[in-house]
């Protein structure tokens, strides 16, 4: 070991392992369910207002998700857990607050 390099051993972090799951900028399990919502309104109905709606659904929906993902790539899981534990855990921030009922 030189004297330039520190004591502590350097390990490389790769992007792969560290950059969230997306597909064309928005979560990948959102834009999975909302390919096959719209693939039902395009396929399923022989009418052409249906594939129109289901085209401009896919559009409008696909750039609300990847809005979102830029803001936050993992909001629908934060969201979801936030749904979870909201009885658990009250936003109550003042320290004259009711209890919660913990059992």
């Amino acid at each position: 070991m030189s004297k330039s390099q520190s004591q502590y051993q350097l390990v490389p972090l790769y992007r792969a392992l560290n950059r969230p799951l997306l597909i064309m900028g928005g979560e990948r399990h959102l834009s999975l369910m909302l390919i096959i919502v719209c693939g039902i309104f395009i396929l399923s109905l022989p009418h052409l207002w249906s594939a129109l709606v289901g085209v401009g659904l896919w559009v409008i929906g696909q750039v609300l998700i990847g809005e979102a993902a830029r803001y936050d790539p993992q909001l629908s899981q934060i969201t979801l857990r936030h749904l979870r534990f909201q009885r658990d855990y009250p936003a109550r921030a003042t320290p004259f607050a009711r209890p919660s009922n913990w059992a």
